[in-house]
């Protein structure tokens, strides 16, 4: 062999479909960006090319581990774990951090992407499938924060916490969406009702719900563990049983630069109507709904009314699966800079602990029970209806399906964590006039 050849040949070399030379080449040389202090004056390509490097490295360390793998979730919550640690021990500075969190989340990017995601996965599902899964997955989600509150008192009651505190203080802040859509306003509706400080119950409620979010990625990988074992709990990112795939043909796409164009565009479409009626133009005319909230009605009533053509949702599935497959880690990576671990340290006691894991595995049994008798498969509502209302909202999300490697089901998380956690909100109120 030549040396010309074995020079190609070298440079050619790739670890799970990713050049190691072109990809030790950019980790280098965004390496010496970051440590010269000049990060920000790179934008977007900069900011990316550090995420990957950060994220790709902690993700083949992940995927390589097998215990690591099966049971905790893989390279992608590798990555994620490693981010919150680098963010929290200064080994990367804040200004930059921050950047590259910005580049990710602060600019919408993140958005797009997880719209192309709601889009391409709702339009898949063929019309009577998705208007029977709709219709039996509000009742699924109550069964799921019931069981969450049955087992969390239960727990509750064997460390002498009153049942009041565990309702208020844990099952209602875990089960009520995340944090900026849960959390957040939750504590504003406990001062209101107690006359208290809103943050002295938002400090405990995001200790609380930052140990549930993290019991839920391990449960999520579980759960995909124990849907490989017995194969009939699970649809393998299939929502309903007995759905018949073949009800929604695919059509066949243009070329890639076609599709590219193609699939982009409509999910720019999508984004842009979802931003538009999320905006604060429509404010005095329609109350106030999360952007993929909107991402969702308008998908499932286009879905319903059947009118976009095969070719049009063929491109959107590409181009979202492609972007999804590129731009996961930087998402990972950019939840792990915005992690914030101390948080978790304020509610690492055995007690509250245990409070927790019983909240997370009621949430899985009510949905699992219930999924079971309305037709879904149990893993994928566990997951969805469950573990998608027991974390810390979309980001949360991400991570929960991530682990059980899932992410296609993302839609359906998105009604938990907006109608469900709304449901727990509205509920909120009653319940610190009532209990506290």
């Amino acid at each position: 062999m030549s040396v010309k050849m074995k020079i190609q040949e070298f440079f050619n070399f790739e670890l799970d479909g990713v050049p190691v030379v072109a990809f030790g080449l950019m980790a280098v040389i965004s390496l010496a960006v970051l440590m010269s202090g000049n990060l920000p004056e790179t934008g977007l390509p900069g900011a990316f090319a550090v995420m990957w490097s950060i994220g790709f490295v902690f993700y083949a360390i992940g995927e390589k581990l097998p215990i690591w793998r099966e049971y905790v979730g893989g390279g992608l919550i590798m990555a994620f774990l490693a981010s919150a640690v680098i963010a929290h021990f200064g080994w990367v500075s804040q200004a930059d951090t921050h950047f590259m969190m910005e580049s990710v989340i602060g600019n919408r990017f993140l958005y797009f992407l997880l719209v192309l995601l709601v889009a391409s996965s709702l339009l898949a599902v063929d019309r009577a499938t998705l208007i029977k899964s709709v219709a039996g997955y509000v009742p699924v989600i109550i069964c799921g924060v019931a069981g969450a509150t049955v087992i969390g008192m239960v727990a509750g009651f064997a460390f002498d916490v009153p049942l009041g505190r565990i309702i208020t203080h844990y099952v209602l802040p875990i089960m009520g969406g995340g944090n900026a859509a849960g959390a957040i306003p939750m504590s504003e509706v406990y001062a209101d009702a107690t006359g208290s400080e809103s943050g002295e119950y938002y400090g405990f409620a995001i200790s609380v719900l930052t140990i549930a979010n993290l019991l839920a990625i391990l449960a999520a990988s579980a759960l995909n563990k124990i849907g490989k074992v017995f194969p009939v709990l699970s649809g393998n990112g299939e929502l309903m049983r007995n759905r018949k795939a073949s009800e929604k043909p695919q059509e066949e796409t243009g070329g890639e630069a076609s599709v590219v164009a193609n699939g982009g565009s409509q999910g720019a479409i999508f984004f842009g109507l979802a931003l538009l009626l999320s905006s604060m133009i429509f404010y005095a005319l329609i109350p106030s709904v999360h952007i993929f909230s909107w991402a969702v009605v308008f998908v499932l009533a286009l879905n319903i009314l059947d009118v976009l053509p095969r070719k049009f949702i063929a491109e959107l599935q590409v181009v979202s699966a492609w972007g999804m497959r590129l731009f996961i880690v930087l998402i990972i990576v950019a939840v792990g800079f915005m992690t914030d671990l101390s948080d978790l340290a304020k509610g690492l006691s055995f007690t509250n602990v245990f409070i927790i894991a019983a909240i997370v595995l009621g949430a899985i049994v009510g949905t699992a029970l219930s999924g079971w008798v309305l037709g879904f498969y149990p893993i994928e509502v566990a997951l969805t209806a469950g573990l998608c209302m027991a974390n810390r909202g979309g980001t949360g999300d991400i991570e929960v399906l991530g682990a059980a490697r899932r992410l296609e089901l993302y839609p359906y998380s998105q009604v938990s964590s907006r109608i469900g956690g709304g449901m727990v909100l509205f509920m909120a109120g009653y319940a610190f006039s009532i209990l506290l």
